[in-house]
């Protein structure tokens, strides 16, 4: 159906196109390539007795110039969506929405990923009161210096990812800026997909 609909269009195009105003000035006129009022002021096209040369029937498209008619066509449906055939708006329509769809699933496996982020932050936070407490209350004596030695150290790297692993909370904000990321072109998918 749509081939069929390609070749009326391109035909119809074709049919628009080979109309020309008869009526052009050469380019080397007084006026300049401009177009002429009235019954032919190319002097290029009279014959010796000032009638106009018939004019040659124009050439039927060839394939590249079809297929440049055909993209032409295309690029103005895009820019032009409420002109496209029914069909076509169908089509476009369901492929936003199912984008929207599948843009929402990995929203909700993100925010899943991004729970569980929120959960080892928890669990890390909690962690590091304990130790805190164990060497803020540790006694005098020759365990004293290894608890507060280990805290000092723990306290050093807290915050700090070994090389090429980002911390955790680099990892919550990667997360958080995926999700708006896809939540904004979810909603922007939505949003064409009703002007269609």
């Amino acid at each position: 159906m749509a081939d069929g609909w390609a070749v009326r269009w391109t035909d119809a195009w074709t049919g628009g196109a080979t109309r020309f105003n008869p009526n052009h000035a050469p380019a080397g006129s007084a006026t300049g390539g401009q177009f002429a009022s009235g019954g032919g002021s190319s002097s290029s096209g009279k014959s010796g007795s000032g009638k106009t040369a018939p004019h040659a029937a124009a050439k039927p498209m060839d394939a590249h110039q079809k297929h440049m008619a055909h993209l032409a066509h295309m690029r103005n449906v895009a820019a032009h969506p409420q002109s496209a055939a029914p069909a076509d708006r169908a089509r476009a329509k369901a492929a936003l929405l199912a984008q929207a769809k599948a843009d929402r699933l990995k929203i909700a496996a993100l925010q899943a990923q991004l729970k569980g982020l929120h959960a080892q932050e928890a669990k890390a936070a909690a962690a590091a009161k304990t130790a805190a407490a164990k060497a803020a209350s540790a006694k005098a004596g020759p365990n004293a210096k290894k608890t507060l030695a280990h805290a000092a150290a723990a306290k050093k790297t807290t915050g700090k990812a070994p090389a090429g692993k980002a911390t955790l909370k680099q990892q919550i904000a990667g997360v958080e800026n995926q999700i708006s990321a896809l939540t904004a072109q979810v909603k922007s998918d939505e949003a064409q997909a009703a002007k269609l």
